[in-house]
């Protein structure tokens, strides 16, 4: 009230003047501009304080557009207080990051930091160290777990994202148990299940995006694959749109490191369309990224040279040294398809001297070591072929171990055809200068199946099967599906496809056991409905396939029908008293001959069941 004081005084004043009326109208005046400036302050103040909570988001997700836009109009006053100006700045570093701008985003955060104004009790300043903290991440600078750190010690008891983002980094890259993987796991799905606790969707999502990326590590990308699609369809209900896209970046990784390419296409594909709404310099980088690797991987060496061109652009933009790697990798790729030596040999060059200074994340990278081992060879240097293959070698063998820490054993098999692959090209090249290595590398084989004998022969058993509901897994029923015959005279083969469209708002609603159990009883369901000889599949998360073969068409669609109505009758108990009914889509295809063609077929159907979702 100090103000009215004032006011009240200015009017006593203006009366005791009494009759000098050129003073007291200029007395009256002062008594109104005070009044106002006074009045327009507060409101001010206020205006900028709601736009700073409206426009501040957690720190797994990202400011809008509009917010950001807005947010430079505020900074280029020059009346705000301190506090103001810093929480402004740390919402824009948020921003810039999202795009990619990570520099940019580095000399801004750092400043504030730097302040000596700033509370460290606020939110900015815990923001602001997690947000240096994940872009010295990105950059692979060791600061970010001294960032992480003192991150989660502001945070405590106050921001409860920034303290969930900052633990999440220590666990992933900070731990200093960094080779037990599995004790990082149980961290992870611990803290998982206290936000399932509190339906924290946003916070749920950014944790199944963290297991994802642990399972990558160790080469488990099939699971990684099932983590990172969680955290994309989960994100879709919560996230801002440009964060949406990068679990959707990690699922295609996930999906080509895995082999499953054909999910890998589709997934691109939907990177491709969402791209078109955001088409920031950091999500063009993704979808050129994932181009160049698919096409690297499926040898589209074309394909390849046209997306790197158009990856150029972006990659510019974006000071992001891990992608910078990639593309030079796929570019010396690329060379060595086109017989340029030169090239090869300046790529290898160069990142000897990188190798060398501090190991990256490239150094670790299956594709990196693998293609330094044939790149040696094609360079005809067979001493450096070797030290890249025992590198190669080594590292496998660590996922391996890694695997085992982890209790995971589904990637041994793939891990070691690998090694057992590239035996055979230093084999063509020089065989007696590589005896002792093979012997070797067979030796820890042998080692490692005599050790893991009885997981081995469980693990083997359980290939065909998925492990969750006990049908056939997607590779295992597909195949199966490919070899079966053409039907007899007046018969058809019949396929029918199962999408379950509420899948993701059981396991958003009622946690991941609750989806879960609805795979399960529909998979007990198909098992129950369909014949001994019928095959019957698991395709993706939550999709399942029935093909009947030999069969007349009324009988097929009679069935799918009773599949269908069986499904719809199902009802699962959820827990704490709450039933769900199943909801499901069928799409049907008879084939007079057999499935030659079953590619498009399933291309076709996933696509008729994404138009149906989308209406």
């Amino acid at each position: 009230m100090d103000w009215l004081k004032r006011h009240l005084t200015i009017k006593v004043i203006v009366k005791f003047l009494g009759r000098d009326v050129q003073l007291r109208k200029r007395c009256q005046c002062l008594t109104i501009i005070f009044f106002l400036s006074l009045a327009g302050g507060k409101v001010w103040a206020e205006s900028v304080r709601e736009f700073i909570q409206s426009a501040q988001v957690e720190t797994f997700d990202c400011p809008s557009d509009e917010s950001m836009q807005a947010l430079e109009n505020w900074l280029s006053r020059g009346d705000l207080a301190s506090q103001d100006v810093i929480d402004l700045t740390v919402i824009k570093g948020q921003g810039l990051i999202c795009i990619g701008q990570f520099e940019p985003a580095k000399k801004l955060l750092k400043d504030v930091l730097s302040d000596d104004l700033i509370d460290h009790s606020t939110y900015a300043y815990a923001s602001a160290l997690y947000q240096l903290g994940f872009i010295y991440d990105v950059q692979e600078n060791p600061l970010r777990c001294q960032y992480y750190a003192e991150a989660r010690q502001a945070a405590m008891g106050q921001f409860r994202d920034v303290v969930l983002s900052a633990e999440l980094g220590e666990i992933t890259v900070c731990s200093s148990d960094n080779q037990n993987v599995g004790l990082k796991l149980a961290k992870l799905f611990a803290l998982l299940e206290s936000y399932l606790r509190v339906g924290d969707k946003a916070a749920i999502a950014h944790i199944h995006n963290n297991i994802g990326l642990l399972y990558g590590d160790i080469g488990q990308n099939a699971l990684a694959a099932e983590q990172y699609e969680k955290s994309y369809k989960i994100g879709l209900e919560v996230y801002e749109q440009k964060n949406q896209m990068a679990p959707l970046f990690s699922v295609i990784s996930a999906y080509t490191g895995s082999g499953d390419f054909a999910n890998a296409k589709l997934m691109i594909d939907e990177l491709e369309r969402a791209n078109k709404l955001v088409n920031t310099p950091l999500t063009n980088s993704w979808l050129h990224f994932t181009r160049s690797r698919y096409f690297y991987v499926t040898k589209q060496f074309d394909q390849m040279r046209n997306s790197l061109r158009d990856w150029l652009p972006f990659l510019a933009q974006v000071s992001n040294k891990q992608m910078a790697a990639l593309h030079a990798l796929y570019s010396a790729a690329l060379c060595m398809h086109d017989d340029d030596r030169k090239c090869v040999e300046n790529f290898i060059a160069q990142r000897a001297e990188v190798d060398a200074k501090h190991a990256s994340r490239l150094s670790a990278n299956k594709d990196y070591l693998r293609f330094l081992v044939s790149a040696n060879l094609y360079l005809g240097d067979i001493g450096r072929s070797q030290d890249a293959f025992e590198r190669y070698a080594e590292t496998l063998t660590e996922k391996l171990h890694q695997q085992q820490s982890s209790a995971q054993v589904l990637g041994v098999a793939n891990l070691y055809s690998e090694i057992i692959s590239l035996e055979d090209e230093l084999n063509k090249a020089q065989q007696q200068r590589i005896q002792f290595m093979v012997l070797i590398v067979a030796l820890v084989i042998l080692t490692g199946l005599a050790a893991y004998w009885g997981i081995g022969r469980r693990y083997l058993r359980g290939l065909h099967t998925d492990m969750l509901t006990g049908l056939r897994t997607e590779q295992s029923v597909l195949a199966a599906i490919r070899r079966v015959k053409a039907p007899m005279q007046d018969r058809i083969n019949a396929l029918a496809v199962f999408d379950l469209s509420n899948f993701t708002e059981v396991n958003a609603q009622f946690g991941y056991m609750a989806g879960d159990m609805l795979l399960k009883t529909v998979a007990s369901c198909l098992q129950q409905v369909t014949r001994e000889h019928d095959l019957v599949g698991r395709l993706g998360a939550d999709q399942f396939v029935v093909c009947l073969k030999n069969i007349e068409d009324h009988t097929a669609t009679e069935l799918f029908e009773r599949i269908q109505k069986v499904l719809g009758d199902t009802v699962l108990d959820a827990g704490r008293g709450e039933r769900v009914n199943v909801h499901s889509s069928m799409h049907i295809y008879l084939a007079p001959d057999n499935f030659s063609d079953l590619d498009q077929v399933l291309l076709d159907l996933r696509q008729a069941a994404s138009k149906k979702t989308s209406v």
